[in-house]
């Protein structure tokens, strides 16, 4: 190339790379230090958080909870004063527990019973418990007669054979002692043995000419039926035929009794009378149960309404069962009472958060026997989470007549986990199952910690 110059152009030197590269490299340096001032190297901007708003929840259940000092029945009555607008006319408070072991359920619903019959004039306690058994207890809690221990026992139940449920029976013989009248029933069908020994007793009674023929006709049942201390079984396991056959049996015993109403009546009245037919029931109710595949949940709610005429319309009951028997979900006990008594019936559900438990280990490599048991901490998104945020240990909550649309109560409307464990640890029970409480309950008692029941030493009775 000419060395031709174009005008006006500077000639370039040599050096110029050298510098160029040291420009650069300073060029750098400043740009480097400037950025290390507002973070390091390759750091995108940090852009602000967006506020979130604030959990409607805890605030609400604070100002919407009824929280009461304690659970024992000598407590006053002064924190539970609300509870009077919540059972308000209601004929039935039903009264459930998450778990059948746990003390502070047990406790409560005892200072429930309390209240309820002191300042609102309920007279009826009914429990999950075999029905004729429980008529042994309603006798002592009415006379003194017995020993209630052996009579606790006598109701073949572990979990109810325990120092809480003792003490609130020995209240019960208290109160009526001083004057009152409030009277001790059982609901269930699960152990016929008594209720047919009370058939072949009124017939021994009324008509012993006819006794052999009556027993021979229950045999095919008393056979397999439990004895005094609970022991027996082995009906479910027998044929098709051989249940057959003896459903028929009984049926004939009940019409044999239904024809002779009058005559029976005329030796020993008409209570007399009822108390055997419905013995009679609640055997066959076992039978049907067994050998039919029929709802258990539907037999105690109909033994309920037996109990319930049986007080008259101005009886007031207090019930006492599991909330998966209370609960008003199709085909539980609650459902088919609802139905009697619509809205004279109010049905409470207890919960907790943490604690111990009495329950039975059936799982594998566990040791038999009636033990404590931690509770497991509940899942997230579980209501027993969503209860924790209220700041009070323990409180009331009433479900009834909440706007689910709100925030801060739409979760109460959902179908969340909710802990349900019954008698007994094994794989072939959950522990937590999606509940809608709203629909199933309406009120709820939450805790944030319990403890577990103390199950008191087996003492049958020698004999019915």
């Amino acid at each position: 190339m000419n060395d031709q110059r174009i005008p006006g152009m500077l000639r370039p030197r040599k050096n110029l790379p050298v510098l160029t590269r040291a420009l650069c490299v300073v060029a750098v340096l400043v740009l480097t230090e400037g950025c290390q001032e507002d973070a390091p190297v390759g750091t995108a901007p940090q852009l602000p958080l967006p506020t979130l708003p604030p959990d409607p929840v805890p605030a609400w259940l604070d100002a919407n909870v009824h929280p009461f000092d304690g659970t024992h029945l000598s407590l006053p009555h002064t924190d539970l004063g609300f509870f009077r607008d919540i059972a308000g006319d209601a004929r039935v408070v039903s009264l459930g527990e998450n778990t059948h072991g746990t003390r502070d359920f047990f406790e409560m619903k005892a200072r429930i019973l309390r209240f309820l019959v002191e300042e609102m004039g309920f007279n009826t306690f009914a429990i999950e418990a075999t029905w004729p058994e429980s008529r042994r207890l309603d006798h002592y809690v009415r006379t003194g007669e017995g020993d209630p221990r052996t009579l606790l026992s006598g109701l073949y139940f572990w979990t109810w054979n325990t120092e809480s449920v003792l003490e609130m029976i020995e209240w019960m013989r208290g109160h009526n002692e001083a004057g009152g009248d409030v009277g001790f029933h059982g609901f269930d069908m699960q152990s016929p043995g008594m209720a047919l020994h009370n058939v072949r007793e009124y017939v021994d009674e009324v008509d012993p000419e006819n006794l052999d023929m009556v027993a021979t006709q229950l045999n095919c049942l008393t056979t397999h039926a439990n004895g005094p201390d609970g022991s027996g079984g082995g009906y479910a396991q027998r044929s098709a035929n051989y249940h057959d056959t003896c459903g028929t049996s009984m049926e004939r015993t009940r019409e044999f009794l239904l024809e002779r109403r009058r005559e029976y009546e005329a030796v020993a009245g008409a209570d007399s009378f009822e108390v055997a037919l419905q013995s009679l029931r609640v055997a066959f109710q076992y039978h049907l149960m067994h050998a039919k595949g029929e709802n258990r949940d539907e037999f105690m709610a109909e033994n309920t309404v037996w109990i319930s005429r049986r007080i008259g319309p101005e009886g007031r009951m207090v019930l006492w069962a599991h909330n998966g028997h209370v609960a008003t979900r199709p085909y539980a006990q609650g459902s088919y009472l609802r139905e009697a008594f619509r809205d004279d019936m109010v049905v409470v559900a207890f919960s907790h958060e943490s604690g111990k438990f009495s329950a039975v280990d059936l799982r594998a490599n566990a040791r038999r026997g009636y033990g404590p048991h931690d509770l497991e901490p509940p899942p997230t998104g579980s209501f027993e989470v969503r209860f924790a945020t209220a700041r009070f240990p323990r409180f009331v909550l009433d479900l009834r007549n909440l706007d689910a649309k709100r925030a801060e109560t739409r979760w109460l409307g959902e179908s969340r986990l909710f802990r349900s464990i019954g008698c007994c640890l094994s794989p072939r029970y959950g522990t937590w199952f999606n509940t809608n409480l709203s629909r199933s309950y309406d009120v709820i008692i939450h805790f944030r910690q319990t403890g577990p029941t103390t199950v008191l030493p087996f003492r049958y009775p020698d004999s019915w």
